[in-house]
């Protein structure tokens, strides 16, 4: 069977109009039989795989890592990509390759149930560059720049006054519009995701099939490696607190406005912004988790530390003496990941 190189997809360039299941899906995902035990040979069969699926990412997809919406384009639209992307990535799972664990979550749950709630959607969802870019301008502006601002709103779908008044509706449009917009997109590739079935099995089972294509708490917290002191002692007790405190947190994330999600918090620690895809990378993949129980050593007086970040060696050290409680907890490590995504110290 002839097989098509994964380039095709990064360059966008399908090599021919037919169904993706005919044409790449199969001429790249079939030629790695089950049969076959050679261990080699599987794992280029999904290093192969896993190339597909980040070229699917960066061709069709944007927005912040794991976090991603389908990339507005009707000329993508009117050639049916979308659906040629929804086969390829059923025929991948169906044949035990590679999660797209890219979608936002607002996206999977479109793909779940049709529908969009308005209410769960923030400025955070925007994927779109030019249309964030806007929304900055908007909060920043003044209400002479504002007007400068007038056709690009009027697009967006807001009637309303265009003033500093109006900032929050503003901004609101432009969130509703960017969102709305992509229906098509996301409905052409539920058509695509009827291959052998998977779309049927994420309406019947959406939680189930949630970690497939968006990434939750549970892949950080089944990375974390807590060095944990002996068992029995009071550290021991204030560390498993911290440990369940970082679970709370990433929860409350996915639950609540996504300041912080897990997928971020996952690249803060380890500067890495996709989840290793090989088994023999996600194995040996962790974030270790260190407790610095007497941080005046190293600083002296103070009344506050923030964890210390350490991506090269994927380790976090958490000041126990400030986060004794889930309240001091979630204050200290929110200011650290707000204030510390560049490389020194808070």
């Amino acid at each position: 069977m002839r097989r098509f190189p994964s380039h095709y997809v990064r360059s966008g360039h399908f090599p021919c109009s037919q169904s993706s299941a005919h044409c790449i899906g199969w001429g790249l995902l079939l030629t790695c039989p089950s049969v076959n035990d050679g261990v080699v040979f599987r794992q280029h069969c999904w290093r192969e795989q896993s190339e597909m699926v980040a070229g699917i990412e960066t061709r069709f997809f944007e927005g912040p890592p794991h976090q991603k919406s389908p990339r507005y384009s009707l000329t993508d639209f009117d050639s049916g990509l979308f659906r040629t992307v929804g086969e390829i990535l059923a025929v991948g799972l169906a044949q035990g390759g590679p999660a797209p664990t890219f979608f936002s979550q607002w996206a999977y749950s479109y793909l779940c149930n049709g529908q969009i709630n308005p209410t769960q959607l923030d400025k955070n969802t925007v994927a779109d560059s030019q249309l964030r870019l806007l929304i900055d301008q908007v909060e920043s502006s003044t209400e002479q720049s504002l007007q400068g601002l007038t056709d690009e709103i009027l697009n967006c779908g807001f009637t309303g006054a265009i003033s500093v008044q109006n900032k929050e509706r503003i901004v609101r449009a432009i969130t509703l519009h960017a969102v709305l917009r992509l229906q098509p997109m996301l409905e052409q590739l539920k058509e695509g995701l009827q291959l052998y079935g998977l779309h049927l099995l994420i309406k019947q089972y959406p939680e189930i099939c949630q970690p497939l294509f968006v990434l939750g708490g549970d892949f950080v917290m089944a990375s974390i490696h807590p060095q944990l002191s002996e068992k029995g002692t009071s550290k021991h007790q204030v560390e498993l607190d911290l440990v369940n405190f970082i679970q709370d947190l990433l929860y409350e994330s996915e639950d609540g406005p996504r300041s912080i999600t897990p997928a971020r918090f996952l690249q803060w620690i380890t500067g890495q912004g996709h989840v290793p895809l090989l088994p023999s990378e996600k194995k040996d993949f962790a974030v270790v988790v260190k407790f610095n129980h007497n941080c005046e050593a190293d600083f002296g007086n103070h009344s506050i530390c923030y964890p210390v970040v350490s991506s090269c060696a994927k380790t976090i050290v958490l000041p126990v003496k400030h986060m004794k409680s889930y309240s001091q907890f979630r204050m200290v490590l929110l200011e650290a990941f707000h204030l510390g995504q560049e490389f020194n110290n808070v």
